[in-house]
């Protein structure tokens, strides 16, 4: 663990009552992960490219999953449907996505990708490929499988209810 990593543990120990210092350090750890590749890939490849992180989720996911409602796009991208709206408006704006209502029921509106989005999604995600090689280049593939597959399991597992 890094130098902050210490202080923040001790400071958690030394001033909240019963945590368990072992998933305190791995939220930090997974947290910092996260948030350290994040600035990572927009600031050099997401930004270069004309996109946010938010847009280029919003791109990604409808890569991924085809045209799709803007409320899908939220929950599969786990962004916020403010962020999603916001996105999509720059996207269809700068021509890389386009919005179109449904016949059947018109308040719904779909998110479909141009072919210049298509373009622009899949060479943004090389250019971030690049930079997970990058950020895991220190790990064997056994530990990448691992890692990948304990995430994955945390992600899978159902969000506990909040205590009242």
């Amino acid at each position: 663990m890094d130098r902050f990593g210490e202080l923040a543990a001790g400071r958690v120990g030394a001033e909240v009552e019963g945590v368990d210092l072992e998933l305190f350090r791995l939220s930090f750890a997974l947290s910092r992960t996260a948030t350290r590749f994040v600035r990572r890939v927009e600031s050099a490849v997401h930004r270069p490219a004309g996109l946010t992180w938010a847009g280029f989720r919003v791109l990604f996911t409808v890569w991924v999953c085809g045209s799709m409602e803007s409320y899908r796009i939220a929950h599969l991208s786990g962004l916020s449907r403010a962020s999603v709206s916001s996105a999509v408006n720059t996207l269809e704006r700068d021509g890389m996505v386009a919005r179109s209502r449904e016949r059947t029921d018109r308040r719904l509106v779909t998110v479909s990708l141009t072919a210049r989005g298509s373009d622009l999604v899949r060479d943004a995600y090389a250019g971030q490929h690049r930079q997970e090689q990058a950020l895991f280049a220190g790990l064997e593939v056994e530990e990448i499988a691992m890692l990948t597959g304990m995430l994955e399991r945390v992600l899978a597992a159902p969000w506990p209810a909040e205590e009242a």
